[in-house]
């Protein structure tokens, strides 16, 4: 089934609408306030059905619509608030209970959440598919990410604001929970680590292009190369994007989020290695590692180490103090997709079936199994969360494939930018609930669907890779940042 693609008009109505959409979810709180939230769905439902009546279907479009995996998962959640006889319940492995004299259940132990949670899948999926509409304009792919990354630099600069100054306010709402954390518009740190982690990669490989473009320029042997370097365009943009991304990761570390700077972490090295795979010579790479240390230790010594280590010096203390730790929970979740192995709980009744299974903080509401993996297996069933994490793996493989093809520059950085905040959320989710906060949630979505189109696009004959072209001859002078993009024979 191929994409809708629409005019240049509407293409631009579409994507301003749809990144509206996104600000409003993160600046309202992560999108966790059902009432602002609902403009952000508001928004992206009305956007998709004004792109199926006015859209155009083109001759040839390079993406394709990915249709199985969103459906299925759509049609299971429909399933389990759909009437089913109580004949179908041992079928089902479901201990099924109703009020006496109906001759029906459902699934889902709330509809009521279920109906919302559908209602939020929609939304992504939705978003997805305007996306992928979207990419289809290559200037538009820049843009997404552009505005992706000034909205994150936002947050970060709004979360250093809190962290440093000790103005622990949302706009006008006090906050009552990490006072003394950098949160940005966010509740929860580590949910605001989740947002600034998948955006980061987008800035350091837009600080590595500028790098290795000006790089080309230095290996030449004009004894004039410095002044060229310091006058060419690249420069300025060079120190612009590791401006943003100094900033992005500062946030982050004053979240003291530990799983939000460990994923960053990895991912960056996911990062390096994919593109160590490459010609790039190993004095390179050494570089690019000191200058990572370099600005790692100036951060620590701006923002003050201590609080940090002081985060990770009670790492122990979560995993190891039964009933009142992860680790419980979670074995409390596994008996809960032991008892419901097919079709689950229902889609976000998570907070409703677990007092059943409950042995952790049992003076306390636990909303979230503080797993991605395990709390939507437990409200999908097996099939449905085997189905949801298969695809999203399967488009980082097709993704790190796409690091190693040959390309455009343009398409290698979003492929980077991609990977790395894939592996860095996938990450995150082993011990947090991300997936389950909208804001973050919709963005992952938008780069999901930025790595399904870039993964579609053929690589050009004769066009050199982001990392192989480090080792071709140099270009003397550099007169714009487009120049670098063709082939250098």
């Amino acid at each position: 089934m191929r994409i809708v693609v629409p005019s240049d008009s509407m293409r631009r109505f579409i994507e301003a609408g749809l990144l509206l959409a996104v600000a409003v979810a993160v600046l309202a709180f992560g999108g966790t306030a059902p009432q602002f939230f609902a403009l952000t769905q508001g928004i992206v439902l009305l956007l998709g059905i004004f792109q199926l009546i006015a859209g155009r279907s083109p001759a040839a479009a390079s993406t394709r619509y990915p249709i199985i995996i969103p459906f299925f998962l759509i049609a299971l959640v429909l399933l389990q608030i759909a009437p089913i006889p109580f004949s179908m319940a041992s079928a089902l492995e479901i201990a099924a209970a109703g009020p006496h004299g109906h001759s029906y259940f459902t699934v889902s132990a709330s509809p009521y959440e279920t109906v919302s949670h559908l209602l939020l899948l929609v939304t992504y999926v939705t978003a997805f598919y305007l996306v992928l509409a979207l990419c289809e304009e290559q200037t538009a792919r820049r843009r997404l990410v552009f505005v992706l990354l000034g909205i994150g630099t936002f947050e970060a600069f709004y979360g250093l604001v809190q962290y440093l100054t000790g103005w622990q306010q949302i706009f006008f709402y006090v906050k009552k929970y990490y006072l003394e954390d950098a949160t940005g518009t966010y509740i929860n740190r580590n949910h605001f680590a989740g947002l600034l982690e998948m955006l980061l990669p987008f800035a350091v490989v837009y600080a590595l292009q500028k790098f290795w473009n000006l790089r080309r320029i230095a290996r030449s042997e004009d004894i004039r190369r410095a002044r060229k370097i310091l006058s060419s365009r690249e420069f300025p943009s060079l120190v612009l994007w590791v401006f943003v991304a100094a900033v992005l990761f500062a946030a982050l570390a004053s979240s003291r989020s530990r799983m939000g700077i460990i994923s960053t972490l990895v991912s960056l090295i996911a990062m390096v290695a994919m593109a160590g795979t490459s010609s790039m010579s190993a004095r390179v790479r050494l570089s690019l590692g000191a200058l990572f240390l370099c600005g790692m230790i100036g951060l620590a010594i701006w923002i003050g180490s201590d609080p940090v280590i002081s985060r990770f010096n009670t790492l122990s203390d979560q995993y190891h103090h039964p009933g009142h730790d992860r680790v419980s929970i979670w074995w409390d979740t596994l008996q809960l997709i032991r008892r419901h192995p097919i079709v689950g709980t229902g889609f976000g009744t998570f907070a409703v079936v677990y007092p059943s299974v409950q042995t952790a903080f049992l003076n306390n509401v636990v909303d979230h199994a503080h797993c991605d993996y395990l709390e939507i297996i437990s409200e999908l069933g097996l099939p449905g969360g085997i189905a949801l994490f298969g695809a999203i793996f399967w488009v980082l493989g097709l993704t790190i494939r796409r690091c190693r093809r040959s390309g455009r520059e343009e398409d290698k950085v979003i492929a980077f930018g991609c990977l790395g905040s894939t592996v860095a959320i996938l990450l995150h989710s082993l011990a947090d609930f991300n997936l389950y906060i909208p804001a973050n949630a919709l963005v992952f979505v938008i780069i999901l669907a930025l790595a399904w189109s870039n993964t579609g696009r053929e690589a050009r004959p004769g066009v050199s890779s982001l990392t192989q072209s480090l080792e071709r001859k140099p270009v003397p002078q550099i007169e714009h940042e487009d120049d670098v993009l063709p082939a250098i024979r």
